[in-house]
């Protein structure tokens, strides 16, 4: 279960390129989704952690989710996000989140329903800066309830399901044959 050196740069790599995708987001939230209600936002949160559960599917290791969740806030930090320093703290408790998700299966199941609660559990961090990062703590127990809800079903399709959809694309089309992902296909025959 070691690192490689490929795991990192791969890692960097993705993480990168998803602090990049997250800015845009972010701009895009504050535009569009920022007219919404605080509990309807939450359907489009899975986004940004999307990086934990795509890192983590394709290299398979402890810690892969939480050291993209953080590496892809930084670079979103670093590209001028308009939520400054609080995106570090969401790469943090998402990608804690994520992992934890992982950590439940003992980070040897990577199938549908693994990453789908991998990133619904990434929800759960997200939803805790919210309350009290954000002031969600100051809204209706039923605003809440419907963040909180809306946020994990964003998780495990955004951060889960598209996460494991972009990575088995990738390894369709044979870039990723010298990764975690490939080995253990082909140990198990697929």
């Amino acid at each position: 279960m070691k690192w490689k050196l490929r795991d990192i740069v791969l890692a960097v790599i993705f993480s990168v390129a998803c602090g990049a995708i997250y800015m845009g987001w972010d701009w895009l939230d504050n535009l569009v989704f920022g007219t919404w209600s605080p509990a309807l936002q939450g359907i489009v949160n899975g986004m940004w952690w999307i990086a934990s559960g795509l890192v983590a599917y394709i290299i398979r290791r402890p810690g892969a989710a939480l050291f993209a969740g953080v590496a892809s806030a930084f670079f979103e930090f670093a590209f001028g996000s308009p939520y400054g320093a609080g995106a570090l703290i969401s790469g943090l408790v998402q990608g804690a989140g994520a992992e934890a998700g992982l950590m439940m299966g003992g980070w040897r199941r990577y199938n549908v329903w693994m990453m789908m609660l991998s990133g619904a559990v990434g929800g759960v961090g997200n939803t805790l800066q919210w309350l009290f990062q954000y002031q969600g703590i100051h809204y209706t127990f039923s605003t809440q309830m419907g963040y909180f809800v809306l946020t994990v079903i964003s998780g495990a399709l955004l951060a889960g399901l598209l996460a494991k959809a972009v990575a088995d694309a990738l390894y369709r089309s044979g870039t990723l044959n010298n990764f975690a992902i490939a080995k253990q296909r082909r140990v198990q025959g697929q």
